[in-house]
């Protein structure tokens, strides 16, 4: 992903940049109103312009605040719960939710809205004309906040859901695993090269996001090959080695070009990873699955969604070849292996004990395998490994022979 692009989606993420321009559109309202006074009609201002303007928005100023530090509160409740019921990596999902953030950007706008305008009717900043302007954009305030209240109350119904946790979680791996199915290489070339000299980290942390086009753009200029040596998701030390290139030195300033095209954080990210999406999902089933919680429930739905997202995985035949868009980079493909053990690991490390979850893990796996190519045989794998767990863990012949019958016949 373009590295703009990847950092224009994480700022639109946060909850103040939307915030704030909710805010500023409100404040911008509430003090241009006056200038589209000239085109008021006279009836319509002599109408509209009387002190009921006021009254709108002191109704708005006294009511949006509480409004607003309540949604906040009911957003930090969510975020709390989901963090103890399900994961917390799942837990960032609530703050970035679309409709959330819209909701609270719309208190928040539509409070500063009535705010300033309130204040600027009492010093007069406003003729007849104007009173009518505002009283018009008040009204349009007023249903905008009861749609984004009566959305809110919707969403409310479902934000710390588990189940609403598990959807969020299958979107954004089947979206990442979709995306990941068009360009396995990131748009470059499988295997290696003959590497002569690495670039190094210059910090600690996650590879967020690889801007393949960037590496192309320096190879180039650099008349190299390169190989991406850290994908998206790995953990890379400062001075552990990134990418690869076919020539043997690099000065300062092109290490640093190289670099560039590298996003490393704290954190994970779902854009350009497809396997967190999954150990997600799978840290959910896990969680479902511990004493303190026996839920098993829970972990048969998540690994439901687990297939579903992989279908979008092994709809890639092995010998599809990807448009080689930038030809002087190469880049490792993810390993089929990990995507099954990801989301079914931790279930058959759990589970192993629990009928209902291995005979449906065996099932589940089995219509895996019943496809072509790699996906098919780590299903297999996994399936082996799992129903090993379960002769191990459950203690009645009767319920193994169970588990063994679904691992024969789906």
């Amino acid at each position: 992903m373009n590295r703009w692009l990847f950092w224009w989606r994480n700022v639109r993420r946060e909850m103040w940049v939307r915030a704030s321009l909710y805010a500023g559109t409100g404040v911008a309202a509430a003090l241009l109103a006056v200038f589209a006074a000239p085109w008021v009609p006279e009836e319509v201002a002599e109408r509209l312009g009387g002190e009921s303007v006021s009254s709108i928005l002191t109704i708005l100023a006294s009511s949006l605040l509480g409004v607003a530090t309540f949604s906040a509160g009911a957003m930090v409740t969510a975020y709390t719960a989901v963090s103890q019921a399900a994961t917390p990596r799942v837990a960032a999902l609530v703050t970035s939710d679309k409709e959330v953030q819209q909701a609270l950007a719309t208190f928040v706008g539509a409070f500063l809205y009535a705010i300033v305008a309130v204040t600027a009717v009492n010093a007069h900043y406003y003729g007849q004309e104007g009173r009518a302007i505002l009283f018009l954009f008040s009204l349009g305030v007023v249903c905008l906040v009861a749609f984004r209240l009566l959305a809110w109350i919707n969403r409310l119904s479902s934000l710390a859901r588990v189940g609403h946790m598990i959807d969020l979680a299958e979107e954004q791996a089947r979206t990442a695993l979709k995306d990941r199915r068009k360009s396995p290489y990131l748009g470059g070339r499988p295997g290696h090269i003959a590497a002569a000299f690495t670039i190094l980290a210059d910090e600690t942390g996650y590879v967020q996001n690889v801007d393949p086009a960037r590496l192309q753009a320096v190879a180039e200029d650099q008349d190299c090959n390169v190989e991406i040596l850290a994908a998206p998701g790995a953990y890379v030390r400062c001075g552990d080695p990134v990418a690869a290139i076919s020539r043997g030195d690099c000065d300062e300033e092109g290490c640093d070009d190289f670099r560039s095209a590298f996003a490393i954080g704290g954190q994970r990210s779902f854009d350009q990873d497809p396997r967190f999406g999954l150990i997600v999902l799978g840290e959910i089933a896990g969680k479902a699955l511990s004493p303190g919680v026996n839920d098993p429930g829970t972990a048969i739905q998540v690994m439901g969604a687990a297939v579903r997202a992989l279908d979008e995985w092994a709809a890639l035949a092995p010998d599809d070849a990807e448009e080689v868009r930038y030809p002087r980079v190469w880049a490792p493909r993810i390993d089929d292996d990990d995507l099954v053990a990801d989301v079914f690991g931790p279930p058959a490390r759990y589970g192993a004990g629990d009928v209902a979850v291995a005979v449906r893990l065996q099932k589940l796996l089995h219509k895996l395998a019943r496809d072509k190519g790699p996906m098919a045989a780590a299903a297999r794998r996994q399936a082996k490994e799992a129903l090993e767990r379960s002769r191990l863990a459950l203690p009645l012949p009767a319920d193994v022979a169970q588990v063994e019958k679904a691992a024969k016949t789906g």
